[in-house]
């Protein structure tokens, strides 16, 4: 990495880390360059404006959650409980992000770019989902008897519903968890018999942490 490329980076995920703690609109360009150490001039170098650092924020986001699951489901050899397993708590760690006030910060102050990061799950939820649904019932896990895109389309939906800091707070646990509890109840009911011993057995084995 390039000492341009390490900057830029460093910059980015201080900002990303003050914009989740304190909310977008409350932070300052002169704020992220004194916890940084950095002059304003070294900052604004490389990002023009707040704005420009969101967007770079965001597009990096998207680009790490794509290739995750993009080399996920590219995976021929792993078992298929375990590829699930891997998407759940891969989708239920991004769920964290979502606590705090950012959220309802971009929904307020960047509608546009809260309307970019929504439809980018969508599409991702439409792609990767229903790909992963066709595998396991291709595999045996998942019954031959459930319309795929019934399946996302309430996925998405539930998700989109969840994904409003009203509703979060009004739940008595953490994002994280209810995303965990959403993909559980969606994924369960559409396993065959031999599917839920084989899911069952895997969290008999590790513990519901690993759900």
């Amino acid at each position: 990495m390039t000492e341009e490329k390490e900057i830029k980076q460093r910059i980015a995920l201080k900002a990303d880390e003050m914009f989740r703690q304190f909310g977008y609109s409350k932070v300052t360009m002169e704020e992220i360059a004194s916890s940084l150490a950095m002059s304003k001039k070294t900052l604004y170098k490389h990002f023009s404006n707040k704005d420009h650092l969101l967007k770079e924020i965001v597009h990096t986001n998207k680009c790490e959650v794509d290739n995750f699951i993009e080399n996920l489901m590219a995976q021929k050899t792993m078992p298929f409980i375990e590829k699930l397993k891997t998407f759940m708590n891969f989708i239920a760690k991004q769920a964290e992000k979502l606590e705090g006030p950012m959220v309802s910060d971009l929904m307020k102050c960047n509608p546009e770019v809260w309307k970019d990061i929504e439809e980018f799950r969508s599409k991702k939820a439409y792609k990767h989902l229903s790909a992963l649904i066709e595998e396991g019932i291709e595999d045996g896990i998942f019954r031959k008897d459930v319309n795929t895109s019934v399946i996302v389309v309430g996925y998405v939906a539930s998700i989109h519903s969840l994904i409003n800091p009203e509703v979060l707070a009004k739940l008595p646990i953490s994002a994280d968890q209810a995303f965990r509890d959403i993909l559980k109840i969606l994924f369960e009911g559409i396993f065959t018999t031999e599917g839920r011993e084989k899911y069952k057995s895997t969290i008999d084995n590790y513990g519901e942490t690993t759900v």
